[in-house]
């Protein structure tokens, strides 16, 4: 993605209930990210269903993709790569503190 760009991440939850939070990201998994500390503040992140879940990404631009809850939090827990994905790995977690 590159530069920040307004996403809607969603996710549903087994009352079938849709979630969606607003944040800026520059890439997929920033969004996600940041949309999944979101939902975790809520009650009904409780659970179970919300680390095996989807969440699915919408790039305000029309690009939709869906990001598996563990791979996001595989990828984030990972410490190698590309210069560029680990430069993105640190900003993502400074950003959630």
């Amino acid at each position: 993605m590159g530069q920040p760009k307004l996403c809607h991440v969603s996710f549903r939850d087994t009352e079938g209930v849709e979630h969606v939070a607003e944040v800026a990201a520059e890439s997929l998994y920033e969004a996600g990210a940041l949309a999944l500390q979101q939902f975790r503040r809520a009650d009904w992140s409780r659970e179970a269903s919300l680390d095996a879940g989807a969440l699915r990404v919408e790039v305000c631009e029309s690009t939709f993709y869906t990001l598996k809850v563990a791979a996001l939090e595989a990828w984030l827990k990972r410490t190698g790569g590309s210069p560029r994905e680990v430069t993105m790995r640190q900003t993502i977690k400074k950003k959630l503190g």
